[in-house]
């Protein structure tokens, strides 16, 4: 059996215990063993979301959030740009990719300041100064962009504990990801615990992690691929060819079935790892 202690000092005991908290994870330290803190990764990102009805009152802005949801995004010198408005134009979010080469302290999160983002969006388009300004000051956060080394597992030696989403592999913003493989972390497990069956709990966890492991690292990396594609962009190129800057929207990770690939890989993902380690559950 597995089992946590809140903080409250109750305990509550399961078949398996899944980390899904992040990438401070606590559970990281119970499966690796050891304490492995995060990385800078060379970037912050400012980052908001609030009511649209400014906007919507402002000659500049108007056009983001009038006719409904809309996506936009300005690209710089290591800097990017993206404005969504969402739930039909009646609030927007955004987000500004920069430089940043502070050091990781205890926490990375940090009330954003206006003139902060004014300066790194210093002679840009008057659309994205202007959204800027009408952001609510008390809306705005400061977020240090983190990684972490690849994980050489996500599961504790006894397949009693499994690192899911951002607590086993974090994901850069630019590869616009996380959420969807946390997603499909849950999916998969959950296919490999049906198709145990609830005596093989540690089987399904193993076999679990053999399925995921390389499709997530292998994503993990298109983030860095986008990001260096935006901010280390070749300008004379990119104005004879546009297209080269759009997002890659590959296949291979959208047009997928994460249950229906688990179900159909499972024995096989079995087979592997017991003629490998000889482990049975």
């Amino acid at each position: 059996m597995a089992g946590v202690e809140t903080e409250a000092g109750e305990r509550l005991t399961a078949d398996v215990v899944l980390a899904a908290e992040g990438v401070r994870s606590r559970g990281r330290r119970l499966v690796l063993g050891f304490e492995d803190r995060p990385q800078p990764s060379g970037y912050a990102v400012f980052r908001t979301w609030f009511g649209a009805e400014e906007l919507l009152r402002n000659e500049k802005t108007r056009h983001l959030v009038e006719k409904g949801d809309s996506h936009t995004g300005w690209i710089g010198e290591d800097v990017h740009f993206l404005a969504a408005a969402i739930k039909g134009g009646k609030e927007m979010s955004w987000v500004c990719t920069h430089k940043d080469e502070g050091s990781i302290e205890e926490s990375w999160q940090f009330p954003g300041k206006i003139e902060d983002v004014l300066r790194v969006v210093e002679g840009w388009d008057p659309v994205v100064v202007e959204l800027v300004k009408l952001t609510p000051p008390e809306r705005l956060f400061d977020y240090k962009l983190v990684f972490r080394d690849p994980l050489p597992t996500f599961i504790s030696p006894q397949a009693r504990t499994a690192l899911i989403g951002d607590a086993a592999h974090p994901f850069l913003p630019t590869s616009i990801q996380g959420a969807s493989q946390a997603m499909e972390d849950g999916v998969v497990l959950a296919a490999c615990l049906d198709k145990a069956g609830k005596g093989k709990v540690q089987e399904a966890v193993r076999v679990w992690e053999r399925i995921r492991y390389a499709r997530v690292h292998k994503i993990q990396q298109t983030g860095v691929a986008t990001r260096e594609q935006w901010h280390k962009a070749d300008w004379d190129a990119i104005w004879k060819d546009p297209e080269s800057m759009h997002l890659k929207r590959e296949a291979w990770i959208l047009d997928f079935d994460a249950e229906a690939d688990a179900y159909a890989r499972y024995d096989a993902a079995r087979e592997e790892l017991e003629n490998e380690n000889g482990v049975r559950s």
